[in-house]
């Protein structure tokens, strides 16, 4: 008996069985994969050691199960390399460190009262903005809760407008993505006001997956900068490592946010979580202290930038039309040609599935509200190789596009 219905392959599922059916028949000597959103460096060497160093400690404390012990020195230093903050300044503040970043996002709808009818508001469901990665989404359908997409539009420089959120609906929570992906823009202290208040207004959480957020180059306000000064407001941004430090296979993160929503994410996560890995904690810890943590940041921050300015010059050469500037991190974000090869292409997901077979080029589509159709590409390839750019100018010349 199965309980689950079929299907709910996401688009990353899609493109990784497409990469995966093409080296099936072709090998992967030609593939070129610019649109993976895993870096291609490995963590920094000081980083490396101090964690080796505890693996190889003989303190029972650091091997054991970590449960849901948050190191406050760890999560204060965290917060303030992501936000500029001391958190110990905001005693309405809290934090948590977490195994993980993207699955605590699951939590979060059982910490909003998921299925509840017994609860005073009225709230109903979860809002994502859209497009973003979904994972709320996915868990308001295993939860058979309702979820709502907030639009933001290309031509509003995917902003946060409370104005275009739908009519009549007052979630639960809403989940934001700043600086998203696939949109690589950030938030102005504006935008954060108007959306605190309302959300105060009309009892909503809010959250914000800001995992991006150390790599962002150009001015991005946190939500944490801007929310420290609504004490009447619930809400948590979260942070993560993986893409900052180049640990994605390490997984660690924490939150922060006000002290009733962080008190009852750490419950559920205390209750079903049995913690992260020690020696990572243990190191990681021991890194935050040193100057050296901000400087690794910044380093992969401004190589980032480097390979962008690059790439982006490789493809507005080939004729793609930026949806928006590159504010954050390492997307690109650029509108999806309607013709290819003289030949008129339905949707980015079509045009995707025709590149890899054409010239073995992986990038990732999107779609818009407003039937926009855009494609992704990632700064996990090595720019600084000429032989690299070289390879990927070569198979662009092979095809020809137009809007």
């Amino acid at each position: 008996m199965k309980y689950l219905w079929e299907g709910g392959v996401n688009l990353f599922q899609k493109i990784a069985m497409l990469v995966a059916d093409y080296k099936e028949k072709n090998g992967e000597d030609n593939l070129i994969n610019i649109g993976s959103g895993e870096p291609d460096t490995t963590p920094p060497e000081t980083l490396k050691k101090l964690v080796a160093e505890e693996v190889l400690s003989n303190s029972y404390a650091t091997h054991t199960y970590q449960e849901n012990n948050s190191k406050n020195k760890l999560n204060q230093n965290f917060v303030k390399l992501n936000t500029g903050l001391n958190i110990d300044e905001y005693p309405h503040l809290s934090t948590q460190i977490l195994p993980w970043e993207k699955p605590m996002l699951g939590l979060l709808p059982i910490a909003c009262w998921a299925n509840r009818n017994d609860v005073e508001i009225s709230n109903q469901g979860y809002m994502v903005n859209s497009p973003s990665y979904d994972v709320i989404q996915t868990w308001s359908s295993y939860l058979w809760e309702k979820s709502f997409v907030w639009p933001m539009f290309a031509e509003e420089n995917f902003a946060l407008k409370v104005g275009n959120m739908p009519t009549g609906v007052k979630p639960r929570m809403i989940l934001t993505v700043k600086p998203g992906n696939p949109c690589p823009v950030g938030a102005t202290k504006e935008e954060w006001v108007e959306l605190i208040e309302h959300c105060i207004s009309n009892n909503i959480r809010l959250v914000n997956d800001g995992a991006y957020t150390a790599l962002t180059h150009n001015k991005h306000v946190t939500l944490t900068e801007v929310a420290k000064d609504y004490p009447k407001l619930d809400w948590i941004e979260l942070f993560s490592g993986s893409k900052t430090f180049s640990m994605c296979g390490w997984r660690l993160g924490v939150a922060v946010g006000s002290n009733d929503f962080i008190s009852e994410l750490a419950k559920i996560k205390w209750n079903t979580d049995s913690g992260a890995f020690g020696p990572l904690v243990s190191g990681m810890e021991k890194y935050l202290e040193w100057k050296q943590a901000t400087l690794d940041a910044k380093e992969k921050q401004e190589m980032y930038k480097k390979r962008l300015d690059i790439l982006i010059k490789v493809f507005t050469d080939f004729g793609l039309k930026l949806a928006c500037p590159t504010d954050a991190w390492f997307f690109m974000m650029f509108d999806c040609p309607k013709i290819l090869d003289w030949k008129e292409v339905i949707n980015s997901e079509e045009y995707n599935k025709e590149i890899i077979t054409k010239i073995w080029v992986v990038w990732v589509p999107f779609s818009g509200q407003k039937w926009e159709q855009f494609i992704r590409y990632s700064a996990c390839y090595d720019a600084f190789d000429e032989a690299k750019i070289a390879k990927l100018k070569d198979v662009l010349s092979r095809v020809e596009i137009s809007y």
